[in-house]
């Protein structure tokens, strides 16, 4: 998730440095958008680019069968949605470091030891750090680690630091009653309603996907990220 919204940005601005309290949020939901929302969108914005629950107006108007996913209260949830901060056993990562004594790309890396080691014939994980990350230590399959070459893998995910969450569980929209589009962009709000709620975070999705009926969007466990930069 690369972007907060103005909202969140005066909330917790105001919170840390003036004499104001920003509440935690009651409700967190997730919605898909066909373009990306802006900074200063709400969830009641007619230009807030989520899509409808209905298509057409009057008796024509059609279910489309979209809704938020609603996480409901993050004071009550009990962490069963998302993964300590900074917790990824399985996702393969790669570094590019400039300030290392051998200089260049690293892969296959992991946050977990043990994961690394599955990957060794030798059922070892090697440590790495790197100047760029410190307090950081990443994992890579003893006798399988690229180290220090000058080429990026073809597969990976760059590693950015250590300042994000990931969903514990499958994030699972329910499924299309009409074409829905193109879907560009997800959002994440305080509120479970459509047309409803104050935006706090949202991204681009890597790769959109156009949604046909019967199609149903889901984010498979640790694979819908938030980060704070």
């Amino acid at each position: 998730m690369a972007a907060i919204s103005d909202y969140l940005e005066q909330g917790l601005l105001n919170h840390l440095f003036k004499q104001t309290t920003f509440e935690k949020p009651t409700n967190i939901s997730i919605a898909l958008t066909g373009d990306v929302a802006k900074d200063n969108h709400t969830g009641s914005d007619a230009s807030f680019p989520e899509l409808p629950k209905t298509a057409g107006t009057g008796e024509a108007a059609t279910n489309t069968g979209y809704a938020r996913i609603n996480l409901g209260d993050p004071s009550d949830s009990n962490d069963l949605n998302w993964r300590d901060v900074g917790q990824d056993n399985n996702t393969e990562y790669y570094v590019y470091s400039e300030q290392h004594a051998t200089p260049g790309y690293y892969y296959p890396l992991y946050l977990n030891q043990s994961t690394a080691a599955s990957l060794s014939a030798a059922s070892t994980g090697t440590a790495y750090t790197f100047p760029e990350f410190p307090g950081i230590t990443l994992y890579g399959p003893a006798g399988a680690t690229s180290a220090g070459v000058a080429n990026p893998p073809v597969r990976g995910t760059l590693y950015e630091g250590n300042g994000f969450i990931k969903n514990k569980k499958e994030l699972l929209f329910p499924t299309a009653l009409t074409e829905w589009g193109w879907i560009s962009g997800v959002a994440i709000l305080d509120d479970k309603d459509v047309n409803e709620g104050n935006l706090l975070m949202y991204a681009q999705l890597k790769n959109p996907r156009y949604v046909y009926i019967g199609d149903q969007i889901k984010f498979e466990p640790d694979s819908f990220e938030i980060s704070v930069k």
